[in-house]
């Protein structure tokens, strides 16, 4: 552990008080936004409102100044003009505040010689003994401490062992509100925007350094410092896992990042070479992103490559082994011996039994599933169980035909039934099993069928099985995990 960058960020992260500088009484306005989010959230230090006319905001003491303020101030949050920034940035030094996040646009990333110079001086400002974030920025998430950024009052208060860094902010926010639903919890998320002063070098070392953070993942547009950003990476390189989503690599992308953060992106080729040396899962989407981070917070760690694919209907078949032969897994005819069992159990004609498993029928009883799964758990020849159920199928046309349209779908889930022979096969064979949910896209008259979607994923989920709307994303996630395990020699 290094103990001066935690101290050094202590202030960030665990402020005993926050001065929100440009606090407004506007409901719209960044502002009250994040005051708003702040006291909503849970945050527990004292919060000091600033703006010029120093009323009440949000039932607080507002202040005209920072100088106004009778106690100390850790942090300080600013969301004022941009040609403003670097005078309240000096009041904060005067009142010797330790760190800044600065919501503000207008800076380099405009591409003009005034954001370019502006954004200069608060660099130098740092220099002066305030750490800041920005500018041009969501800020920092951290549940432990009642953090949270723009405008994320309804994130988890659950504390966990992701660290996540990003230039982008709308993706920190969307990320902290999907990842709700997943069960993944972050120990803290950091929107950091141009990366004036704090950025990604600075935020890697922390999170390599902080004990609460046990997988690091993140957004990258651009690096301030190249060399600097791989030098940690390799030399880190077993001690946790980093999965990182690198944007800007086509020219068109690299144009786009000039504009958003304006920082340089650098090449394809010499990205993808580099972080791979350094050990560090590449995705290519916010989906992959997250499905990865899902991955190795939930995929037992005994999961290979060479997979039993079993369920019914179009989502499996000849197309889904050639899906998961692309990513390098593999999908291994059943063993012989094995293979005769299971025809024994299944009619000669509507199916296809040597892995795919295919069942033919998408409404599979739980009972003919346990028969495959405990076939795929026999086989030596096979590592991971992926089994797929068409909720859609399975809930709606059971209901309909048994004529109880008035019913919650939920009495008519294969799911409990399914759930303990998952759990059985797991224990007598010692096999990981990855469930697949698809979430077919129906019409607004099924948003019943979403809310028991749901719940059966958590049941699954609570019971260790991790679950995923579709094969080709499992298949994607399971390759990246397994992709790290063998790179790191676990």
């Amino acid at each position: 552990m290094n103990p001066s960058i935690v101290e050094a960020f202590e202030p960030l992260f665990y402020p005993r008080s926050i001065a929100v500088i440009g606090a407004s009484a506007e409901p719209a306005k960044f502002g009250n936004i994040i005051l708003s989010a702040i006291m909503e959230i849970g945050y527990e230090g004292k919060i000091y409102p600033v703006n010029n006319e120093g009323r009440e905001i949000n039932g607080l003491k507002a202040y005209k100044s920072m100088k106004e303020i009778p106690g100390k101030v850790d942090f300080a949050i600013l969301t004022i003009p941009a040609s403003t920034v670097t005078g309240a940035l000096e009041e904060c030094l005067l009142k010797e505040v330790k760190g800044a996040e600065i919501l503000t646009s207008g800076f380099r990333e405009t591409g003009t010689p005034e954001g370019k110079r502006m954004e200069d001086e608060i660099a130098q400002i740092a220099k002066r003994g305030i750490r800041i974030l920005g500018p041009n920025c969501f800020g920092i998430y951290c549940p432990e401490s009642g953090l949270t950024i723009l405008p994320g009052q309804n994130f988890s208060r659950g504390t966990g062992p992701v660290g996540f860094l990003s230039q982008s902010g709308g993706l920190c926010a969307d990320l902290g509100q999907i990842a709700k639903g997943l069960g993944i919890h972050f120990s803290k998320m950091v929107s950091y925007g141009n990366g004036c002063d704090v950025a990604a070098c600075d935020l890697l070392e922390y999170f390599f350094a902080d004990e609460k953070t046990r997988i690091i993942a993140g957004y990258l547009e651009g690096v301030e410092d190249g060399p600097r950003f791989l030098s940690i990476l390799k030399n880190k390189k077993k001690k946790k896992p980093v999965i990182l989503w690198k944007a800007g690599l086509t020219a068109t992308g690299s144009r786009a990042v000039m504009s958003h953060t304006g920082s340089l992106s650098g090449s394809e080729g010499v990205w993808n070479s580099a972080l791979k040396q350094a050990g560090v899962v590449q995705v290519g989407s916010a989906e992959e992103l997250t499905d990865t981070i899902y991955a190795f917070l939930y995929l037992p760690s005994n999961a290979g490559p060479r997979v039993a694919l079993m369920g019914g209907g179009g989502a499996i078949g000849v197309a889904a082994s050639d899906s998961l032969d692309r990513l390098g897994l593999s999908v291994p005819p059943l063993a012989p011996p094995i293979l005769q069992k299971l025809k024994a159990s299944f009619p000669p004609v509507g199916n296809s039994l040597k892995n795919p498993v295919d069942l033919g029928n998408p409404m599979i009883p739980p009972s003919m599933l346990r028969k495959v799964m405990e076939a795929g758990g026999e086989d030596g020849g096979i590592d991971t169980l992926m089994v797929i159920q068409i909720l859609f199928y399975i809930l709606y046309q059971r209901r309909h035909r048994e004529r109880m349209d008035d019913r919650p779908l939920s009495q008519f889930s294969f799911q409990p039934e399914l759930l303990k022979a998952c759990q059985e096969v797991r224990e007598k064979y010692r096999k990981a099993i990855i469930m697949i949910l698809p979430d077919i896209v129906t019409d607004g008259q099924m948003i019943d069928l979403e809310i028991e979607w749901r719940r059966e994923r958590d049941a699954y989920q609570a019971a260790g099985f991790p679950v995923f709307k579709s094969l080709d994303r499992a298949a994607r996630a399971l390759r990246n995990f397994l992709s790290y395990q063998r790179d790191q020699g676990l």
